[in-house]
């Protein structure tokens, strides 16, 4: 005969009495028990022991105690409210990375590929698609499989929580029944609770002990009275028996107040801040605990949900359905056909006859007869240099030695450093040189074989960092455009074959 929930409370006390019968006590003190269903810390307690140990602290054992007709209690259930949740958060988050990626890539955009509305109906489909694979991913976590008497244990602490249980509840020799039994004693052992089985002939046998190392490591979740308690309002405290203490009660009831002379009334809630904040600040808790099923007070740790899923679930929310707007931002190229029509092409020719070439008239340039080839071109490169060497009487005042592209030559003494003319200024840099003539000779090579104009300038008359004892060689003259500097440089290569440095004076 199946055992009620009282006898199995009652056995399963009477067992822990002599479990812990030889701890150490304070003074030899008592054991004290609570063999009813009470409220502790917030939590409905099936029964409780508590004894005094040497330091004066009191440990505490609780039981909940599982019947047959109580026996969902123990067996797991599929959380589907927080798999739920939790799908909905990642299906959300992959959804708005893939539509990131379409905004980025115009071959994968439904849009572009598909049209309206056919795009949003792909959406859809691939969203629910996506949320259902998820879904049906994580149901088959054991993370989310829910014991009511195990997860009632994680939001208080005790120094020993056991579950006594009627062997009845798993005698049925079914996979069902054997699943359920090794998902409880996988959680016991998970979070360290103890496990009594209650047998005929009403023997408790010691399935598992608790684990004397908290678990949790000194944290537990707080369980708020308001979502603890089982009733709206609270319940009467239990009716202990002769003898029996409650460690946390222990103190002598307060003796009762004098009575406190009559005072002036108070004043309305509106010339009191204070009152009326706390009544907003009220009417706010009743708003949100409306949001919550109704069930929530039955089932603890059932409904909670991480701060992660907000932080996570929102933006990601937020950017799945701006993503969505950004895909429909695209539109094809419009003609005079609608939106999505093709461009008339009949104007053009096909691509497998296309119109003959068109002869070439008197006069224009024909690539067969008129271009040279490379055994028909004679470059008339001097022998000598177009400049001769003269002779500079006051070398150490020569600021700048200009050859142009006829072999002028132009010597100056001072100069206007390029770097203070306050804009950019681009030069075509060709070498560096520590003498005058080294750069000088260099200077009237260039200029005899290619016909550049160049100019050999002092160090300090081109860049502030250049030394005065050094020499620039530069190419053409100095310019203000960046674009003309290139073309220079590509002219003078491609007469050459030199390259040149382009360098930005500020």
């Amino acid at each position: 005969m199946p055992y009620t929930e009282q006898q199995i409370r009652g056995l399963a006390i009477n067992f822990l009495r002599f479990h812990y019968k030889l701890r150490p006590r304070y003074m030899g003190g008592k054991t004290r028990i609570v063999d009813q269903p009470h409220y502790y810390q917030g939590v409905l307690i099936d029964a409780r022991l508590a004894y005094q140990r040497p330091d004066r602290s009191y440990f505490t054992a609780t039981v909940e105690a599982t019947s047959v007709d109580r026996q969902d209690e123990i067996r797991y259930q599929t959380n589907y409210w927080r798999i739920t949740l939790h799908a909905l958060v990642w299906t959300f988050v992959i959804a708005a990375v893939t539509v990131y990626a379409g905004t980025q890539v115009e071959t994968i955009n439904p849009f572009r590929t598909v049209g309206r509305p056919q795009a949003y109906y792909l959406l859809l489909a691939g969203w629910l698609a996506l949320f259902a694979l998820l879904w049906a991913g994580l149901r088959q976590l054991k993370r989310y499989r829910y014991i009511y008497a195990v997860d009632q244990f994680k939001h208080f602490y005790a120094d020993a929580q056991w579950v006594a249980y009627d062997t009845e509840i798993f005698a049925a020799d079914t996979w069902r029944t054997r699943r359920n039994y090794r998902e409880l004693e996988r959680q016991c052992v998970k979070y360290g609770f103890g496990m009594l089985a209650v047998e005929a002939d009403k023997v408790v046998r010691n399935v598992m002990s608790p684990s004397q190392v908290d678990q949790f490591g000194g944290h537990r979740i707080a369980l708020p009275k308001w979502l603890a308690r089982a009733e709206t309002v609270a319940p009467k405290p239990a009716v202990l028996p002769a003898g029996v203490e409650d460690p946390l009660l222990l103190e002598a009831p307060e003796a009762a107040p004098l009575p406190v002379p009559a005072r002036p009334g108070r004043p309305k809630v509106f010339q009191q801040p204070r009152k009326r904040l706390l009544l907003v600040r009220a009417r706010a808790r009743r708003a949100y605990r409306s949001l919550f099923p109704s069930g929530l007070r039955r089932r603890p740790g059932y409904y909670k949900v991480g701060s992660w899923v907000w932080v996570l679930g929102l933006p990601a929310m937020l950017a799945f359905f701006l993503g969505i707007q950004r895909l429909d931002n695209y539109r094809p190229t419009a003609t005079e056909g609608g939106e999505a029509a093709a461009p008339d092409l009949t104007i053009l020719e096909p691509a497998g006859t296309p119109a003959p070439p068109l002869e070439v008239e008197e006069g224009e340039y024909q690539r067969q007869r008129d271009s040279v080839g490379p055994e028909d071109e004679v470059v008339n490169v001097p022998e000598g240099a177009l400049v001769a060497d003269e002779d500079i009487e006051n070398l150490e005042d020569l600021r700048r030695y200009r050859l142009s592209a006829e072999g002028g030559v132009t010597v100056d003494y001072d100069c206007l450093p390029l770097y203070t003319i306050g804009e950019p200024v681009y030069v075509l840099l060709f070498g560096e040189y520590r003498s005058f003539e080294a750069a000088r000779e260099w200077a009237r090579e260039l200029n005899r074989l290619y016909q550049s104009p160049v100019t050999v300038a002092a160090g300090d008359c081109v860049t502030a960092t250049a030394a005065p004892t050094d020499y620039l060689l530069y190419i053409d003259g100095p310019t203000r455009e960046e674009g003309d500097a290139n073309l220079m440089a590509r002219n003078f290569y491609r007469r050459s074959g030199l390259e040149v440095e382009i360098i930005e004076i500020d």
